[in-house]
């Protein structure tokens, strides 16, 4: 007797789909995340330093919120001190944050569009490196404030969506404990999801004079328990530090952000888009139009293909549908060189426009009007993040995660919105065809990203560090900082001696956490940003205070901030260089001289009364 196999149910065939998509990309850019010298070096190197005893803000200076670095001093307590115990919980969070965008979009939507959703967040920002510094990634993140934030927000908006569908206000307590922890991290997460739970709560008051009531106390609870975290984290570092420090500490992110010197500067003003305004936003509406164009195109096509109304599908429409998805496939690669992801915003604030139009409609069949209020906040959330980059948006850089919810838009719009519409003013099958083609043109926008990621992988064949902090480092032309990180590794090795400082400048922690030799500085990491705020008597006092065992310079070009090389000038960091050059001596350099436009380089210096007694050895040995 044959037994009848047992076909997969729709929800475990997704599952597979994604772990196979998810693992494979995980495989593919295997220990090839994080950059050499930039940003992860100190994502490293302050959970670590934490994990010895030191406090931060007191020990360490930081820009950020405070959760992020314990958070992940707790992974090391509990895993071990490593790159890869950071890397595998970052691995873990985002499958978190891949599922909750899957179940807010099933929420709103329906199987198939939270599907593509959840599928495009994967293969475009998960695992990608599209420019040629690494971390833009939710692996090693140039920022665990940004990968922890956006998985707190997720939770949040999913807490207080079911708070209000279930008419639960306790429920809220959970979710004001999620937001405190988010108030921890980066000010542009707490306000985007502050903009869309407000949407929620008066969304929710127009549903029902029961509503309204549950609301009011829904805000109340939400409010108190969201006080519980910083406060917790105030009461702690009061054991350390005076009140109005320990405050400082707690929102020293939200500090940074009205740093008025730091919102200025160039680099933060290029990447707002807001250097050029008016060029930007007319790209931005060219782009735009671009979108509506695909969606016309897409359209006639799609009618073309329906005949007979509500027929089934027919051999013909098969060889239609193969046809235009192999052009499609040809076509969409081309369509790249055209910066499309400007015009997230606009297509963003039109979802939010249409959908709050149907949640209105609906007001008074509240199961319909919970599928609309759920898109509502999710449009909510995703315009406010994309603030950050508004006339400048992008998926490469901080695109990966500000823009990753405005992905999922586009998705939402394409999968579910249109051919909605469709269904209501064609006949046929117009709204499946349009479906398809956007699904089909959704996965060809991926393969020119993966490309490009592929290429910046490929040639990431230096290994770096040993055993669970081993990583690659590329060998692409003018990528000079893997090779000479190594080589500057194997020196102090084989000279530093356990419990010796090394001081980096201006940048390059990494190298203290490989050797494992803490700098003896309070702020680590010199860029321009960091010195805005802190300023350069706070580095000098460090020196002077615990003069470090061995001093070693990293080139670094600080031109997109508008500051010339580190020590060159009196705006940034000429006091530092002046007081380390009268006390220390080079003896050994890597590449070229540092300190000079085109020195890609890397020098080490010991203390003059030490140079004699040290001797390093010659590159060729």
């Amino acid at each position: 007797m044959r037994l009848r196999r047992r076909a997969l149910s729709p929800g475990a065939t997704a599952f597979i789909v994604h772990a196979v998509l998810f693992g494979a990309l995980a495989f593919w850019s295997w220990r090839k995340w994080p950059d050499p010298l930039i940003d992860f070096g100190r994502e490293l190197y302050v959970p670590w330093q934490i994990t010895h005893g030191k406090v931060l803000y007191r020990d360490i200076a930081s820009l950020f919120g405070p959760l992020s670095p314990y958070m992940n001093a707790l992974w090391m307590r509990v895993f071990g001190v490593s790159m890869m115990t950071l890397a595998m919980c970052n691995i873990a969070i985002f499958a978190g944050i891949v599922a909750c965008i899957h179940r807010f979009v099933r929420v709103g939507t329906d199987r198939f569009t939270a599907n593509a959703a959840s599928l495009l967040a994967v293969t475009l920002c998960g695992f990608s490196q599209y420019v040629a510094i690494g971390n833009y990634n939710f692996v090693t993140p140039y920022s665990h404030e940004a990968t922890h934030g956006l998985a707190l927000s997720m939770m949040v908006l999913l807490v207080v969506h079911q708070a209000i569908a279930t008419r639960r206000v306790g429920l809220n307590g959970v979710a004001g404990i999620l937001f405190g922890l988010l108030l921890l991290t980066k000010p542009e997460l707490p306000a985007a999801v502050g903009v869309a739970v407000l949407i929620a709560w008066v969304g929710a008051s127009q549903l029902s004079k029961k509503d309204r009531h549950t609301v009011g106390r829904m805000a109340v609870v939400f409010a108190a328990a969201a006080i519980l975290a910083p406060a917790s984290f105030f009461m702690y570092f009061r054991r350390y530090m005076n009140d109005p420090a320990a405050f400082r500490g707690v929102f020293a992110a939200w500090v940074s952000a009205f740093n008025i010197t730091i919102v200025e500067n160039p680099f933060y003003r290029t990447g707002m888009g807001l250097d050029h305004s008016a060029r930007n936003a007319g790209l931005m509406l060219l782009m735009f139009i671009a979108f509506l164009c695909f969606v016309v195109l897409a359209t006639l096509i799609s009618t073309r293909m329906t005949g007979a109304p509500q027929r089934s599908l027919e051999r013909k429409d098969i060889g239609r549908m193969v046809l235009v998805a192999t052009v499609l496939l040809a076509t969409v690669p081309f369509a790249q060189l055209l910066p499309l992801a400007r015009a997230l915003p606009l297509i963003v604030a039109g979802a939010l426009v249409v959908v709050s139009a149907s949640f209105w409609k609906h007001r008074h069949d509240r199961d319909g009007a919970m599928k609309s209020l759920a898109l509502m906040m999710w449009c909510g959330f995703a315009l406010m993040m994309l603030l950050k980059i508004g006339l400048n948006s992008r998926i490469f850089h901080y695109g990966f995660y500000l823009a990753l919810p405005a992905l999922t838009i586009v998705t939402i719009v394409l999968c579910w919105l249109i051919p909605r519409h469709l269904e209501q003013s064609h006949r046929g099958a117009t709204a499946r065809n349009f479906r398809w083609i956007a699904a089909v043109s959704l996965a060809a926008s991926t393969l020119p990203y993966l490309g490009l990621s592929n290429r910046w992988y490929a040639s990431k064949t230096i290994s770096i560090g040993s055993g669970a902090d081993r990583f690659y480092g590329s060998t692409y032309p003018g990528l000079w900082q893997g090779a000479l990180l190594k080589e500057a590794l194997e020196q102090l090795d084989k000279e530093a001696k356990p419990g010796d400082t090394i001081a980096v400048l201006p940048e390059g922690v990494m190298l203290n956490y490989l050797s494992r030799h803490a700098s003896p500085l309070h702020v680590v990491n010199l860029m321009p940003p960091e010195l805005m705020t802190f300023g350069e008597n706070a580095v000098v006092e460090s020196l002077q205070t615990a003069p470090p065992d061995f001093v070693v310079l990293v080139h670094k070009d600080t031109s997109e901030y508008g500051y010339p090389l580190f020590g060159t000038d009196q705006r940034y960091g000429k006091d530092t260089i002046e007081w380390v050059r009268a006390r220390y001596r080079a003896v050994r350099s890597l590449g070229r001289e540092p300190m000079t436009a085109s020195g890609f380089g890397i020098e080490i210096l010991v203390p003059i009364q030490r140079e004699t007694a040290i001797e390093f050895r010659p590159r060729n040995q």
